[in-house]
């Protein structure tokens, strides 16, 4: 270099410093980078560790399949068997079909006003000697219900006439059949037999009246037979539960057929009191059967004739009272006058909600009440039995709908065609995000979807390819999955997690 004087000792001196500097520096290089390349008995060591984990990592994601389309570790949560049990999963195959979207009103269950409750009444003036039957009891239709001690002397007087009238009919009918005898030898004139068929018929129509007084009384066809045969009053009778005719109206034994007869010309008139009734179409009734929901008479009580005794009830049919809003008058009308089917849900506890399904409107009422501002509508619902239990020769029934019980009564309004339908326990939600959370294996991906309707049981979502019909989703539990994720992140879930912006 210019100005730069140096001895060869010098030059040397110097050269040796700088080659023992880039040693150092070699040196240091080398140690520093030899145990990442793993060169040595201990550096190999270590790899093979390494190694070792590696491969047992790989062995415990055996058989899980975390590299599908989609799949994002931070919008997937797995679950053990235990987990599952413990969070009441339940899952179901996506399916797409109509969606009917309804409004909810308020409802109730209550009686079918005069078909529903049926008064048992005293028929006589009385004594009650016993009761047959007690109150929850389930009965037949003409099944005895109570014995009553007559006291009333109006039934007492009929029966006398019908007695006397019965005796006197024997006298007239003898002297008419011993008349009859000899007119054919010119004895008697042809006037006197004919007064004495007159005077015949004058008291077939007092035995005619007496029995119809003593059928509006309550005796039965029965009874008076026995009268007529053994001539012995009537001092106790029996009430039982009413016969049903197939138009709902009450079967009554004053309908008989003997008044027909007794009309007839024919010789034998008389002995058809004595037949027992024919059987036409005007007697044909239904078996029915009756809960006895009030018994109001006690044993040894004294009745008069109309009081009553008992409430028989036929709960089969009910009715749904509903309450519908002027807002909601427009779907009241065409569910009604299209038929529409009509749906009514009952929640119950530990069952989830009961849907109800196929029923109809019957009617609309036709006052708005001036507090709720709400009009009634009614439903026909068909009742079931729900318990049955039997003391001895009694049973005793529980319906499953019980006047008074609440209800929703849904009532539809529009339909969806193409959309996929689901359970509302199967969308989870986190701010404006909805979600649905399909199973892949032994873990659940959580995938955005588009609500579209939704109600208080179902929820329409859009079939635009986020799920598709086949996969299997979580359709009750879904809320406590989002739970979940949000436990394992330690707090509120990224709302931009796996988007891709």
């Amino acid at each position: 270099m210019p100005g730069l004087n140096l001895s060869p000792a010098r030059v040397r001196t110097v050269s040796t410093t700088v080659v023992a500097i880039i040693v150092t520096i070699a040196v240091g290089v080398w140690v520093t980078t030899t145990p990442m390349l793993g060169i040595g008995k201990d550096n190999r060591q270590t790899v093979d560790d390494h190694s070792d984990h590696a491969d047992h990592e790989g062995d415990a994601h055996q058989g899980h399949d975390h590299g599908h389309e989609g799949h994002s570790d931070a919008q997937s949560i797995e679950l053990s068997k235990q987990a599952r049990a413990n969070l009441r999963l339940r899952t179901s195959p996506i399916e797409v079909k109509p969606y009917t979207q309804y409004i909810e009103v308020p409802g109730v269950v209550t009686q079918w006003p005069g078909r529903t409750h049926i008064a048992v009444t005293s028929p006589l003036t009385g004594v009650l000697n016993s009761i047959l039957v007690s109150r929850g009891e389930l009965v037949q239709s003409g099944a005895p219900l109570f014995t009553l001690r007559l006291t009333h002397q109006d039934l007492v007087n009929t029966q006398e006439t019908f007695l006397t009238k019965l005796g006197e009919l024997d006298v007239e009918q003898r002297e008419i059949d011993r008349l009859s005898s000899i007119a054919t030898s010119g004895a008697i004139a042809g006037k006197t037999l004919l007064a004495r068929q007159y005077e015949r018929d004058k008291l077939m129509a007092g035995v005619r009246a007496a029995r119809q007084a003593m059928l509006l009384h309550g005796l039965t066809e029965n009874q008076i037979k026995e009268i007529e045969r053994t001539r012995v009053l009537i001092r106790e009778i029996t009430v039982y539960a009413p016969l049903i005719h197939e138009d709902d109206s009450l079967h009554h034994e004053s309908l008989g057929d003997a008044n027909d007869r007794l009309s007839e010309s024919s010789p034998h008139r008389y002995a058809s009191l004595l037949q027992p009734p024919a059987v036409t179409e005007d007697h044909r009734h239904v078996d029915a059967e009756f809960l006895v929901t009030e018994l109001l008479a006690r044993r040894g009580e004294s009745v008069a004739a109309g009081d009553e005794l008992a409430q028989l009830s036929d709960f089969s049919k009910v009715l749904i009272e509903g309450q519908a809003f002027q807002r909601d008058g427009k779907a009241l009308r065409d569910a009604a006058d299209h038929g529409a089917n009509v749906q009514a849900v009952i929640e119950s506890s530990g069952e989830g909600p009961e849907l109800i399904d196929g029923l109809k409107v019957i009617y609309i009422g036709t006052e708005v009440d001036r507090r709720s501002r709400a009009l009634p509508f009614y439903v026909s619902l068909t009742n079931k039995v729900e318990r049955t239990e039997q003391h001895g020769e009694k049973r005793y029934i529980s319906w499953r709908y019980k006047p008074g019980q609440r209800l929703t009564v849904r009532l539809p309004v529009s339909q969806i065609d193409d959309a996929i339908v689901v359970p509302k326990d199967a969308v989870a939600e986190e701010g404006a995000e909805r979600y649905l959370f399909v199973e892949n294996g032994d873990h659940f991906d959580r995938v955005p979807v588009s609500v579209l309707a939704r109600d208080s049981l179902h929820v329409a979502v859009a079939n635009d390819g986020q799920v598709w019909p086949g996969q299997t989703i979580v359709v009750g539990g879904a809320h406590q999955l989002q739970m979940a994720m949000k436990n394992r992140s330690g707090g509120a879930i990224d709302p931009h997690a796996g988007h891709n912006h």
